[in-house]
């Protein structure tokens, strides 16, 4: 009964820690995205400013829509045995590795394809690393709640990823 009207137990370094490593991935990945990609689809697979800028946007749209979707259905899954947070935080790392690869390299057999099949090539790895990135970083933030009750310690998750 103490323990209830306490609430959550105080954290230790080692979650705060784990906590900050786990958003690592997203942090890299959003970094790439946001300063080398128009660059690397522009002067590596030598995109149109046009076709590079909508496959960005494609990847922003995805985003916004994945982003709500993975929020709502998140906060409906049953407990597993991992909890529910980190089962939507593997789905999205798992995503994001095996679609980012994709995203970064030159399609291997495409030297003489056209643009539009490049473009049709990109944008499916696009929306599944958006898809991957949202849930990693929507579950990952879903988290703080559930590790503390102390406004504190919220504070102190936020600042560490």
């Amino acid at each position: 009964m103490a323990r209830c009207i306490e609430g959550k137990p105080k954290m230790t370094w080692r979650t705060r820690i784990c906590y900050g490593v786990g958003h690592i991935l997203n942090d890299l990945c959003a970094s790439m995205w946001f300063t080398y990609l128009l660059v690397y689809l522009h002067k590596v697979v030598e995109f149109s400013n046009v076709a590079a800028g909508t496959l960005l946007l494609i990847g922003q749209i995805a985003d916004a829509l994945a982003t709500p979707f993975v929020g709502i259905e998140s906060d409906k899954t049953g407990d597993c045995r991992y909890g529910r947070r980190k089962i939507w935080h593997l789905v999205g790392v798992s995503c994001v590795a095996c679609s980012f690869p994709f995203v970064f390299n030159l399609c291997i057999g495409c030297e003489n394809s056209s643009t539009w099949a490049l473009f049709i090539y990109y944008v499916p790895f696009i929306v599944i690393f958006q898809f991957g990135w949202a849930s990693t970083q929507i579950s990952h933030l879903s988290l703080i709640p559930e590790l503390t009750d102390k406004e504190n310690e919220k504070v102190t998750l936020n600042a560490i990823r």
